[in-house]
């Protein structure tokens, strides 16, 4: 999508620990440290944020080798970091191993009560991913026989040696491989690190069919259905004012959500980087997704039977097809209320009101870009969740980008899950 954050494709995520009293959590950046003291490092800001009672775990895959650091304050209150790892050579900060061994390093040597994950880079939502690696389970992924991709959902970009990271490709000028989201979710489980948060500061990553791919996971999901600014968010305030927030509960996760909004809409010192591009945000609670899934399977071939494909041409989503080549990521809670009738819709939004607990949207949000102009449009503030959701058309049966979606969405746990194969489709 467009204005994609730029983070974890070579520059590697931090990962959150609060330990007696405290979290750490995950942040990226490709920034070299030369100095032992953190308020003599280009980090120092971030340091000097982090709370008293928890550690930034910070994983970095940049220009030089790739190296794991630890921000921690002191008793005396002074701000440091400690190297936690260097690896040897060069590796892809999207292989699910190097994810595993990011966590693995983090338990070990912070080990703690709480936890969360921050991952910032681009975000693909649930698409299909034709280069990754090979799963750490054989569980994670399926094989489709028509296309030529391993599965669906993927997260970040990593250009390797000798890459552009400007433009995302590797050497050979290829696309550089990505994280498949079932396979995040295995080295997550595998780390044995149970999430109380992932924060996704890339674009598209808040989906119905990613956050139920890692229900297990994380007990909350926080990211944006839209297009987020390549500068990502304000770190610093996050750490201060979301990251940290503890114990977490569905109050506490709030946080993260208001601080992303005030520093892109409203604050100051902050809200010229994102150019008026606008913000939608939300937050999942994991623990209810299985519900919402039922109640999908419900109602859902009283929509949609027979593989009809549904007129939504006057219907507007996250993302354009017709601009970009990514399906139109419509607002879940939105396209539903369309589709169904009064009554059903309503049962179903209490379902789901307990699963999406919180959203917060600007009146516009950038939509697509097209040359040099940004294209906006408008959030229906009467019925809009702050998540997205796959409705398969006949429109996808060829898609120039990635081929066929709607067989792409078959292998979503989603779309058995919320009975999608009722519908025909």
């Amino acid at each position: 999508p467009s204005q994609p954050s730029r983070g974890w494709r070579g520059e590697g995520g931090s990962v959150g620990q609060k330990r007696v009293r405290g979290r750490a959590m995950a942040v990226t950046s490709a920034t070299a440290m030369r100095e032992r003291r953190a308020k003599a490092n280009p980090l120092a800001p971030m340091a000097s944020a982090a709370m008293n009672e928890g550690d930034v775990v910070l994983f970095i895959d940049g220009a030089m080798k790739p190296r794991i650091y630890r921000f921690y304050k002191s008793s005396n209150g002074k701000s440091y970091y400690q190297v936690l790892k260097t690896y040897s050579s060069d590796l892809s900060s999207t292989d699910p191993a190097t994810l595993l061994d990011a966590l693995t390093v983090m338990k070990t040597n912070c080990p703690s009560k709480s936890y969360g994950l921050v991952l910032w880079s681009h975000g693909t939502c649930w698409l299909p991913n034709i280069t990754s690696f090979t799963p750490l389970s054989s569980t994670s992924t399926t094989q489709s026989t028509t296309t030529s991709y391993r599965s669906t959902e993927a997260f970040g970009v990593d250009t390797g040696v000798g890459g552009d990271m400007v433009n995302d490709r590797t050497a050979t000028g290829q696309i550089g491989p990505q994280m498949e989201i079932g396979d995040m979710a295995d080295a997550i489980t595998q780390s044995g690190v149970h999430l109380d948060y992932i924060f996704f500061d890339a674009c598209a990553m808040q989906s119905i069919e990613v956050a139920y791919a890692l229900r297990n996971a994380a007990d909350y999901i926080v990211a944006s259905p839209a297009t987020t600014s390549a500068y990502g968010c304000a770190y610093v305030d996050q750490i201060r004012s979301g990251f940290f927030a503890y114990p977490a509960s569905d109050d506490s996760i709030k946080k993260m959500v208001d601080t992303y909004y005030y520093d892109v809409m409203e604050n100051s010192e902050t809200k010229d980087y994102y150019k008026n591009q606008g913000c939608v945000f939300s937050v999942i609670k994991t623990s209810e997704l299985e519900n919402l899934a039922a109640a999908t399977g419900q109602i859902i071939s009283k929509a949609i039977s027979n593989k009809t494909s549904v007129d939504l041409t006057d219907f507007n989503g996250y993302i354009d097809f017709d601009i970009t080549g990514y399906p139109n990521f419509y607002d879940m809670s939105s396209v539903m209320k369309k589709l169904l009738s009064d009554a059903d819709y309503t049962s179903w939004k209490t379902v789901m009101d307990k699963c999406v607990i919180y959203q917060k949207a600007s009146d516009y949000f950038l939509y697509a870009q097209k040359g040099s102009r940004n294209i906006l449009s408008q959030v229906d503030k009467t019925t809009y969740c702050g998540v997205s959701m796959f409705i398969p058309q006949t429109k996808y049966t060829q898609s120039p980008a990635f081929l066929n979606f709607n067989d792409a969405f078959k292998q979503t746990a989603w779309y058995t899950a919320a009975g999608w194969a009722q519908t025909g489709w």
